[in-house]
């Protein structure tokens, strides 16, 4: 609920996690809001997303950590982080059981997650690795199906069930770093990364290596990490 002072209306800024820093704990509407977060730990990687429809822009520097920046809407406002060790991957579930035909399950309309990514730098330039999260229609888990295409060979697939912490972990980096509200500012070399999800509204996203923010590597990176782990536990 806004709060009154001085016959100006402003809103609470809250924060679910320590970590966060900023001057003032509740600001006018219109105002520019700066928040801090250097509670940084190695090895960790941190989600940060907003319960609300606020624009926020996010950066890094060495003095301050995490910098994000929002104007206040007309309402309270609260940040979230959660944060994972990289160097572990225990996720909960009962995968004790994998069906024998699990491929079988596999509904292109059930994506949950889509990451792919091809190097650009070869001669061929054909080869590329993908992983995509499908939801089950019946059972405990969720499909993680990885397509792996080297140069001048065919298609290869595997598939295998993972935890649905899985998907959730894919989301919070999503949301983190705000790739549904990404603008294009640079873009990476050497390779080419597609990842694809749904956003909040249920609205197909695709955001691309070629039209990305500065710190989109980052998110990039940390999806690819989070993939790869779970296929090395659950299916190699």
């Amino acid at each position: 609920m806004g709060l009154f002072g001085c016959g100006k209306k402003v809103y609470a800024l809250n924060f679910d996690g320590y970590g966060f820093e900023s001057k003032k704990t509740s600001y006018e509407q219109g105002e520019e809001v700066t928040v801090y977060y250097d509670i940084i730990a190695t090895d960790t990687d941190y989600s940060f997303y907003c319960d609300s429809d606020v624009d926020m822009k996010r950066n890094y520097d060495d003095k301050h950590g995490y910098v994000f920046v929002f104007t206040m809407p007309d309402h309270d406002v609260t940040l979230h982080v959660e944060s994972r060790n990289t160097m572990e991957y225990d996720p909960s579930a009962n995968l004790s059981e994998t069906p024998e035909n699990l491929e079988a399950e596999i509904n292109p309309e059930n994506m949950l997650f889509d990451y792919y990514e091809k190097s650009v730098a070869t001669e061929n330039g054909d080869g590329y690795e993908e992983y995509v999260l499908y939801e089950r229609e019946e059972g405990n888990g969720t499909i993680l199906a990885v397509y792996v295409k080297e140069e001048g060979a065919d298609e290869k697939m595997e598939c295998c069930l993972v935890p649905d912490e899985t998907w959730d972990y894919c989301m919070n980096i999503a949301r983190g770093y705000n790739m549904a509200g990404w603008e294009k500012e640079t873009s990476l070399e050497g390779k080419y990364i597609v990842v694809k999800f749904k956003d909040s509204k249920g609205e197909p996203v695709r955001v691309t290596s070629d039209e990305m923010p500065k710190d989109g590597y980052g998110a990039f990176d940390s999806i690819s990490e989070i993939l790869w782990k779970a296929w090395k536990q659950y299916g190699e």
